[in-house]
Protein backbone atom coordinates (compact mmCIF):
# COMPACT_ATOMS: atom_id res chain seq x y z
CA UNK A 1 0.00 0.00 0.00
CA UNK A 2 0.72 3.81 -0.72
CA UNK A 3 2.36 5.59 2.15
CA UNK A 4 -0.09 7.83 3.84
CA UNK A 5 0.84 11.73 4.48
CA UNK A 6 -1.10 14.33 6.90
CA UNK A 7 -0.39 16.97 9.78
CA UNK A 8 -2.15 15.97 13.30
CA UNK A 9 -4.35 19.17 14.47
CA UNK A 10 -6.03 19.71 17.55
CA UNK A 11 -9.70 18.85 16.24
CA UNK A 12 -8.15 15.35 15.51
CA UNK A 13 -6.88 14.76 19.19
CA UNK A 14 -10.30 15.88 20.23
CA UNK A 15 -11.93 13.06 18.56
CA UNK A 16 -9.16 10.52 19.97
CA UNK A 17 -9.61 11.63 23.37
CA UNK A 18 -14.03 11.51 22.81
CA UNK A 19 -13.67 8.02 21.33
CA UNK A 20 -11.76 6.71 23.98
CA UNK A 21 -15.20 6.80 26.33
CA UNK A 22 -16.49 4.25 24.07
CA UNK A 23 -14.07 1.42 24.51
CA UNK A 24 -14.51 -0.72 27.16
CA UNK A 25 -10.72 -1.46 28.45
CA UNK A 26 -10.40 2.08 28.33
CA UNK A 27 -13.17 3.45 30.30
CA UNK A 28 -12.19 2.60 33.94
CA UNK A 29 -8.62 4.06 33.57
CA UNK A 30 -10.54 7.56 32.11
CA UNK A 31 -12.51 7.09 35.78
CA UNK A 32 -9.66 7.46 37.63
CA UNK A 33 -9.26 11.02 36.71
CA UNK A 34 -12.30 11.39 39.34
CA UNK A 35 -10.57 10.02 42.18
CA UNK A 36 -10.17 13.05 44.18
CA UNK A 37 -13.94 13.81 43.95
CA UNK A 38 -14.61 10.12 44.91
CA UNK A 39 -12.08 10.75 47.91
CA UNK A 40 -14.48 13.36 48.53
CA UNK A 41 -17.51 11.88 48.72
CA UNK A 42 -15.81 8.91 50.72
CA UNK A 43 -14.92 11.54 53.44
CA UNK A 44 -18.10 13.45 53.92
CA UNK A 45 -20.05 9.79 54.07
CA UNK A 46 -16.88 9.00 56.63
CA UNK A 47 -16.68 12.07 59.19
CA UNK A 48 -20.56 12.34 58.78
CA UNK A 49 -21.26 8.61 60.09
CA UNK A 50 -18.66 9.52 62.94
CA UNK A 51 -20.47 12.53 63.86
CA UNK A 52 -24.07 10.67 64.15
CA UNK A 53 -22.27 7.40 66.00
CA UNK A 54 -20.89 9.70 68.46
CA UNK A 55 -24.57 11.79 68.78
CA UNK A 56 -25.80 8.27 69.32
CA UNK A 57 -23.80 7.22 71.96
CA UNK A 58 -24.27 10.24 73.74
CA UNK A 59 -28.03 10.26 73.29
CA UNK A 60 -28.19 6.55 75.12
CA UNK A 61 -25.68 7.87 78.13
CA UNK A 62 -27.98 10.39 78.83
CA UNK A 63 -30.92 8.43 78.53
CA UNK A 64 -29.22 5.41 80.33
CA UNK A 65 -28.15 8.12 83.64
CA UNK A 66 -31.70 9.63 83.68
CA UNK A 67 -33.56 6.34 84.20
CA UNK A 68 -30.91 4.15 85.59
CA UNK A 69 -30.67 1.90 83.22
CA UNK A 70 -27.54 -0.29 81.59
CA UNK A 71 -26.50 0.08 78.16
CA UNK A 72 -27.97 -2.88 76.78
CA UNK A 73 -31.25 -3.03 78.41
CA UNK A 74 -32.26 0.23 77.40
CA UNK A 75 -31.06 -0.95 74.07
CA UNK A 76 -33.83 -3.24 74.34
CA UNK A 77 -36.62 -0.93 74.80
CA UNK A 78 -38.55 1.00 71.97
CA UNK A 79 -36.09 3.99 72.73
CA UNK A 80 -33.52 2.51 70.44
CA UNK A 81 -35.34 1.82 67.57
CA UNK A 82 -37.04 5.63 67.91
CA UNK A 83 -33.51 6.73 68.29
CA UNK A 84 -31.79 5.04 65.16
CA UNK A 85 -34.85 6.40 63.11
CA UNK A 86 -34.13 10.00 64.54
CA UNK A 87 -30.66 9.73 63.70
CA UNK A 88 -30.68 8.44 59.92
CA UNK A 89 -33.70 11.44 59.49
CA UNK A 90 -30.85 13.64 61.21
CA UNK A 91 -27.85 12.12 58.53
CA UNK A 92 -30.07 12.59 55.68
CA UNK A 93 -31.49 15.61 56.43
CA UNK A 94 -28.22 17.59 57.38
CA UNK A 95 -26.27 15.89 54.19
CA UNK A 96 -28.64 16.10 51.29
CA UNK A 97 -27.79 19.48 50.18
CA UNK A 98 -23.88 18.45 50.53
CA UNK A 99 -24.29 15.08 48.47
CA UNK A 100 -26.92 17.21 45.92
CA UNK A 101 -23.71 19.91 45.65
CA UNK A 102 -21.21 16.73 45.00
CA UNK A 103 -23.45 15.16 42.64
CA UNK A 104 -23.62 18.68 40.77
CA UNK A 105 -20.04 19.33 40.99
CA UNK A 106 -19.68 15.24 39.68
CA UNK A 107 -22.14 15.80 36.91
CA UNK A 108 -20.34 18.58 35.41
CA UNK A 109 -16.83 17.44 35.95
CA UNK A 110 -17.91 14.25 34.07
CA UNK A 111 -19.65 16.66 30.99
CA UNK A 112 -16.67 18.32 30.29
CA UNK A 113 -14.11 15.75 30.50
CA UNK A 114 -16.59 13.13 28.10
CA UNK A 115 -17.25 16.04 25.64
CA UNK A 116 -13.68 17.69 25.99
CA UNK A 117 -15.28 21.06 26.29
CA UNK A 118 -12.23 23.30 26.77
CA UNK A 119 -10.20 20.72 24.87
CA UNK A 120 -7.97 20.49 28.08
CA UNK A 121 -6.95 16.53 27.17
CA UNK A 122 -6.50 17.29 23.34
CA UNK A 123 -4.37 19.83 23.97
CA UNK A 124 -2.19 18.12 26.44
CA UNK A 125 -1.62 15.59 23.57
CA UNK A 126 -1.16 17.84 21.02
CA UNK A 127 1.40 19.70 22.82
CA UNK A 128 2.97 16.60 23.45
CA UNK A 129 3.10 15.47 19.71
CA UNK A 130 3.86 18.80 18.75
CA UNK A 131 7.67 18.12 20.73
CA UNK A 132 8.01 15.21 18.20
CA UNK A 133 5.86 16.10 15.10
CA UNK A 134 2.72 16.84 13.88
CA UNK A 135 3.79 15.71 10.20
CA UNK A 136 3.41 11.92 9.75
CA UNK A 137 3.96 9.45 7.63
CA UNK A 138 2.40 5.81 7.73
CA UNK A 139 3.75 3.40 6.07
CA UNK A 140 2.26 0.16 5.81
CA UNK A 141 3.97 -2.94 5.36
CA UNK A 142 4.40 -7.11 5.87
CA UNK A 143 5.34 -6.96 9.30
CA UNK A 144 3.40 -3.66 10.67
CA UNK A 145 3.22 0.03 10.30
CA UNK A 146 6.09 1.67 9.70
CA UNK A 147 5.71 5.41 11.41
CA UNK A 148 7.77 8.70 10.24
CA UNK A 149 8.20 12.07 11.59
CA UNK A 150 10.51 15.15 12.22
CA UNK A 151 11.99 13.10 15.75
CA UNK A 152 10.20 9.54 15.63
CA UNK A 153 11.17 6.49 13.40
CA UNK A 154 9.28 3.43 14.55
CA UNK A 155 7.95 0.50 13.36
CA UNK A 156 4.75 -1.24 14.83
CA UNK A 157 4.95 -4.69 14.53
CA UNK A 158 1.63 -6.12 13.69
CA UNK A 159 1.06 -8.68 16.55
CA UNK A 160 1.97 -5.72 19.14
CA UNK A 161 -0.69 -3.56 17.70
CA UNK A 162 -4.11 -4.09 20.25
CA UNK A 163 -6.99 -2.90 17.72
CA UNK A 164 -7.83 -0.15 14.93
CA UNK A 165 -10.91 1.91 15.18
CA UNK A 166 -13.46 3.48 12.66
CA UNK A 167 -14.55 7.36 14.06
CA UNK A 168 -16.40 9.76 12.51
CA UNK A 169 -13.05 11.83 10.89
CA UNK A 170 -9.97 9.21 11.97
CA UNK A 171 -8.64 6.03 12.34
CA UNK A 172 -7.18 4.60 15.82
CA UNK A 173 -5.00 2.23 15.63
CA UNK A 174 -4.04 1.11 19.40
CA UNK A 175 -0.15 0.19 19.57
CA UNK A 176 -0.56 -0.32 23.43
CA UNK A 177 -3.44 0.09 26.03
CA UNK A 178 -3.89 3.32 26.52
CA UNK A 179 -2.14 4.96 23.09
CA UNK A 180 -3.13 4.87 19.77
CA UNK A 181 -1.41 6.30 16.34
CA UNK A 182 -4.10 9.09 15.26
CA UNK A 183 -4.90 8.99 11.45
CA UNK A 184 -7.17 11.09 9.96
CA UNK A 185 -9.46 10.03 6.71
CA UNK A 186 -9.14 13.28 5.11
CA UNK A 187 -5.35 11.84 4.41
CA UNK A 188 -6.88 9.53 1.85
CA UNK A 189 -7.71 11.34 -1.47
CA UNK A 190 -11.02 8.73 -1.67
CA UNK A 191 -13.30 6.81 0.61
CA UNK A 192 -12.14 3.69 -1.43
CA UNK A 193 -8.63 4.39 -0.09
CA UNK A 194 -9.63 4.94 3.14
CA UNK A 195 -11.66 1.54 3.49
CA UNK A 196 -8.61 -0.16 1.70
CA UNK A 197 -6.58 1.20 4.62
CA UNK A 198 -8.97 0.13 7.27
CA UNK A 199 -9.80 -3.27 6.00
CA UNK A 200 -6.11 -4.20 5.38
CA UNK A 201 -5.24 -3.19 8.73
CA UNK A 202 -8.22 -5.07 10.19
CA UNK A 203 -7.20 -8.26 7.78
CA UNK A 204 -3.56 -8.07 9.48
CA UNK A 205 -4.59 -8.26 12.96
CA UNK A 206 -7.07 -11.10 12.37
CA UNK A 207 -4.11 -13.15 11.37
CA UNK A 208 -2.31 -12.47 14.88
Amino acid sequence: MEKIKYTLTLDDCSDYVKYQRKIPRLRKTLLMKFKPLFIIFGLIIFFSLIAEINFFFKAFNYVSSQYSMTFSELFKTEFSSLLFEGIADHFFNRNLPILILWGVIFFVAWFISRNDLFYAESKKIYDGLKQQSLDIEIIPQEDGLHCEGKSVSATYKWQDIVDIYDTKKSYLAYVGETSALIIPKRAFSEQEASDSFYNYVNNKLKRY
